[in-house]
């Protein structure tokens, strides 16, 4: 979905339903913006993005499916043959589950933009990912809402911002149980270790289930990502949208050594990697009430920065650290924030 871009006729599920707009235009005017567009109730599955924005003005997108996509569920950006991102957009109501790296990713838009009442689970890297993908200078994203979502089970944290962001809200989330890309770094070889085109076996190994869900495995010069794994099995992602096999060559042969990276130590509800100014974050639930992975409920990092925020009434229960703060918070409120730690 795009300003005055080609219009991408690949469908949204391989083999299922498309959704396309040709957008009017004159030599002196360029492309009119393609504003009115809506993306209702649709399946989005196995392609790079499931839904990208890369270039509306106020794009909905509501009721729909984003799963096993290889990058992310959703995405906001300027990588559109336009080179313009979305803004105003609201996206609401929708599954976002199972994608390789981010569920909802977020980058080089000024905003605003609304993420709303969604599901987003089980992602490879972070549920919801604000990052600066190139072209925003440096500057703030404003006006970003993030509300009543329910963001749970994906591998590292739940919320992450990598770019500035100003006046934006993060209201009533249900964050919980995320980081479950936990376990050690693993290398093996030899006569246990076998693969196929999507998997790697090693009986030998004993490891924790989505352990390693999103890392990079490598076996010599080739690379797969892992999608899944349970104690001695690793389910690959295609290398590619429709590709037969998970690997970037041919599949390796039987006991061929492998790497597997060590998983982050800290993987928060919410991280805070950028300076923030202005920013509500309110009465969000933001627990690990079980496995124990999501180490911290809220985290600013030592890039990070807070100034004049307001984090109250946030409910922190069962994360080993409640709240951790590498760079002090500037001005703003702080309290009410309930943690049983």
């Amino acid at each position: 979905m795009g300003r005055g871009g080609a219009v991408d006729h690949r469908p949204l599920q391989r083999g299922g339903q498309r959704h396309q707009r040709d957008l009017p235009g004159d030599a002196a005017s360029g492309p009119a913006p393609a504003e009115g567009i809506r993306v209702v109730n649709c399946h989005a599955q196995g392609n790079r993005f499931g839904i990208a924005d890369w270039g509306a003005d106020g794009l909905i997108v509501t009721g729909c499916t984003m799963t096993g996509n290889l990058e992310a569920g959703f995405q906001v950006s300027a990588k559109g043959t336009s080179g313009i991102p979305g803004r105003g957009g609201l996206l609401t109501d929708c599954v976002i589950d199972g994608n390789l790296r981010d569920g909802v990713s977020i980058g080089n838009t000024r905003g605003p933009y609304t993420v709303r009442g969604n599901r987003i689970t089980g992602n490879g890297r972070y549920g919801y990912h604000h990052q600066d993908l190139g072209g925003s200078a440096g500057t703030a994203a404003e006006e970003i809402v993030i509300e009543s979502n329910d963001i749970w089970g994906n591998s590292l944290d739940g919320i992450r911002v990598d770019r500035p962001l100003r006046d934006t809200v993060v209201i009533n989330n249900r964050i919980r149980n995320n980081g479950r890309q936990r376990a050690p770094a693993a290398a093996s070889g030899g006569e246990p270790v076998s693969y196929g085109d999507n998997t790697l076996v090693d009986r030998r190994a004993a490891w924790p289930e989505d352990g390693h869900r999103g890392k990079v495995l490598r076996v010599g010069d080739r690379y797969a990502v892992v999608a899944a794994n349970d104690e001695n099995t690793l389910t690959l992602a295609p290398i590619r949208p429709g590709a037969a096999s998970a690997w970037s060559a041919d599949t390796p042969a039987p006991g061929t050594g492998y790497e597997l990276p060590a998983s982050p130590p800290n993987r928060a509800g919410i991280t805070i990697n950028a300076t923030v100014d202005s920013i509500t974050i309110r009465g969000n639930l933001i627990r690990d009430n079980g496995p124990g992975t999501q180490t911290h409920g809220i985290w600013i990092t030592d890039r990070g920065g807070c100034l004049n925020c307001r984090v109250i009434d946030n409910d922190l229960d069962g994360n080993r650290t409640p709240v951790q703060a590498d760079t002090p918070a500037v001005g703003g409120h702080w309290r009410s924030n309930h943690s049983d730690r």
